[in-house]
């Protein structure tokens, strides 16, 4: 299924539930997984949390983050109308 690429509107693909195109994707410089295998490396001998546990403790506070900002513009819009 080929759709419009969210950040420049060219035809892209999912990609973790998001079209995006080629180009746009290359832009996002992705990590390779050598990068990855040692970032895991560098965590296991902490051993107080894993590489798996600190991304998911990210991507729940950047979820928190997007929503707490998306509040804020929806009231300010909300506001708009009314004043």
């Amino acid at each position: 299924m080929i759709d419009s690429c969210i950040l420049c509107g060219e035809d892209g693909t999912d990609l973790y539930g998001y079209i995006i195109c080629d180009t746009c994707k290359k832009k996002l410089k992705l990590i390779k997984d050598e990068t990855i295998k040692k970032h895991r490396a560098m965590y296991d001998l902490k051993k107080d949390h894993s590489y798996h546990d600190e991304i998911e403790n990210r991507l729940d506070l950047l979820e928190k983050d997007h929503i707490q900002k998306k509040i804020k513009l929806l009231h300010i819009q909300d506001r708009l109308k009314h004043i």
